[in-house]
Parts: structure tokens; sequence; C-alpha cells
């Protein structure tokens, strides 16, 4: 175990998780109203290009590309396109082809993972290897972290944006059950830390 799963794990104590407290998580996640992430919406650089890395590599269909003719908050002539790659919940990732906005202006700059990222879910370690075949094929570099209670795949995409391939091995339920124990009294000792 690396260094940083050890800091991850230790994060969350190691205490059984019992089945009411399971049965309480399920009942939580059902009374909230928010339900889950519909898109996350990010510029394009060009539009071909992250189709391309969207729908060609990572397999992700394109359903929706709208031109549309008009800013939609003002309705001042500036056509765009916004563009939708769907994902296995039905959840998507979305751009914006926006020249009147994008065009000959430096792009959205992410310097590192901790500034951005999106994080989207695999099924298994295996199409994290899969994937990570299919990107260094293409030329994406990528970086793979055993997190212990999850593992990733970082890399760039084409728009400069910080994505996370996770895979959730049957233990993460458990973690993430146990982290819940303490994430207040977590995140209050840090605040009180940093002042």
């Amino acid at each position: 175990m690396s260094h940083h799963d050890e800091n991850v794990f230790a994060a969350v104590g190691d205490s059984a998780v019992d089945l009411q407290q399971k049965q309480r998580a399920i009942e939580r996640r059902a009374r909230s109203r928010v339900r889950g992430l519909n898109h996350h919406a990010y510029y394009s650089a060009d539009a071909a290009t992250t189709r391309h890395f969207y729908e060609d590599i990572l397999e992700m269909p394109m359903t929706i590309a709208l031109r549309i003719p008009e800013e939609v908050f003002t309705g001042r002539a500036a056509p765009y396109c916004h563009f939708f790659f769907e994902m296995g919940d039905g959840s998507s990732i979305a751009f914006f082809d926006y020249p009147d906005v994008f065009d000959g202006k430096p792009p959205f700059e992410v310097s590192t993972v901790y500034h951005h990222h999106i994080a989207i879910n695999v099924d298994s370690d295996e199409s994290i290897e899969y994937f990570r075949q299919r990107l260094e094929k293409e030329g994406y570099p990528s970086t793979f972290v055993d997190h212990g209670a999850f593992h990733s795949l970082y890399v760039r995409d084409p728009n400069g944006m910080n994505l996370e391939l996770c895979y959730s091995p049957p233990e993460t339920e458990d973690f993430f059950l146990r982290a819940e124990r303490v994430a207040r009294d977590e995140l209050d000792k840090w605040a009180a830390k940093r002042g």
C-alpha cells in the first residue's frame, strides 16, 4: 500500500460499517432533492477535436448538438454550438464552441487537478487500463493513482480540462460510509488549523 493509500484510509478510521448506517445512507439519498449531475459544461477550443476525444476515444456518444443563433441571456446575435456526450447513467459532459466568447482569447487554464477536475465513473480497473491504452495511442499522457478506496486515471482533454476516470472497487461504499461519520469533524479541524 502506498503512503497516499495510508493517508486516505487513516482519515476515516477502520471501524466496521453496520446495516443501520447503510440504511440511513439510502434513506438520506432518497430524501435529497438534488438527484444527480445533469451535465457539466466546459469551453471547447475545437468542436471536432473535442468530439473525437470523447466519442471516439472515450466512447461516450454525442447525443445533443445545438447550433444556437443568439446569446441566450441577451438575445444578441452571437452563434455558438452546445454539444453533449452521454455517460452510462444518462448524465453528460457538455461543451460550448462559442467564437464570440473564446476566439482570440486565451483559454481558461487550470494548472492542476486541485484547481478543477471532473471525475467520471468507469466500471472496472480493466476499463481504466483500456482507456489508458487508447489515450496513449492518441498521444494523451495520463497518470494512474491508486487511492486505495478508488482507482483513478488522470488525463487532460484537448481543451485543457482535467479529467479523472474513476473506478470504485467493492470496498468503496464502506469507505464512504466510514468517511461520513467523521466528515464534519475533519473539516472543522482543518478549518481551525487553517485559521
